[in-house]
This record gives structure tokens, sequence and C-alpha cells, in this order.
């Protein structure tokens, strides 16, 4: 899906509210700084919105960029070989975090903290975000 998809896709989605977009030169420092390549739909999905906050709960579902930047470092530092596998980009609200191999697949993962488990969501960005909004996910 390209940026201004994205935009159209995001906006359709009661209640959540986007951000200002990541610059290109923002990504690069971001993919430098944790030595990964993003997948095509996750960068654009943040030069659609840097972040999409649910505005009921009040929490976002895909965190801005700088958040997944130093959460994922966090993450990876003290996570165990499973979580340094995956690149996290948001969460359920409960402490579950939305991912992306860091491999570059575009298959999204729930990964839980407390299990050190992961659970395969859907195929793709595109996939979670249609399956996200309609409430359609398999348990995680």
């Amino acid at each position: 899906m390209s940026p201004s998809s994205w935009i159209t896709a995001l906006r359709t989605a009661g209640g959540c509210r986007l951000r200002a977009p990541v610059t290109p030169a923002g990504f690069d420092t971001a993919e430098c700084e944790l030595e990964v390549t993003f997948p095509g739909e996750l960068r654009a999905l943040y030069l659609a919105s840097d972040g999409v906050l649910d505005e009921p709960g009040q929490w976002f579902v895909i965190w801005p960029l700088a958040d997944l930047v130093s959460r994922s470092q966090a993450a990876w530092a003290t996570g165990g070989s499973t979580r340094r596998r995956l690149l996290a980009f948001g969460d359920d609200g409960t402490g579950s975090a939305s991912c992306v191999s860091r491999s570059g697949g575009p298959d999204v993962f729930f990964w839980n903290p407390a299990m050190n488990e992961v659970t395969h969501l859907a195929p793709s960005l595109t996939s979670f975000w249609n399956r996200w909004i309609k409430d359609f996910l398999p348990p995680h």
C-alpha cells in the first residue's frame, strides 16, 4: 500500500488519530540505529502517519517512530533470541507487541512478553490493519 492509500485506510478507521508523517531522512536514521530495513508496507504506513492513536483507548496502535526505536532497542537488550528476531511497531493495549520479522518478511505477529510466545496474525500489514479495524484477529 502506498502512503496515500494508508492515509485513506487510516482515516476510515473510526476513532484513530493520525499524526504528521515521518520524513524519509527520519526513516534512514531509524534504520541505521536499529540496523534493520523496514518492510515496504511499514515504511509506507509511517510515511502516511508517525504512529496511530486509538482515541477512545488513548494508546498507540502504531507507535510513533521514536518509540519504535527505543522500545525495540530495550526489548532486544533483554528479550531473548525470540524477541530479537522481531521488530515491534505497536501493541494491543495490554503489552503484547505487534511485530514484523527483522529479516524483512511481510507477516505480522504478536509477541507476548509474559509467555515469550509469538503468534502469527496476518500475512501482511495491510491484512493486519483490515483485520484489526474489523476485530477479526485470531486470539493472541
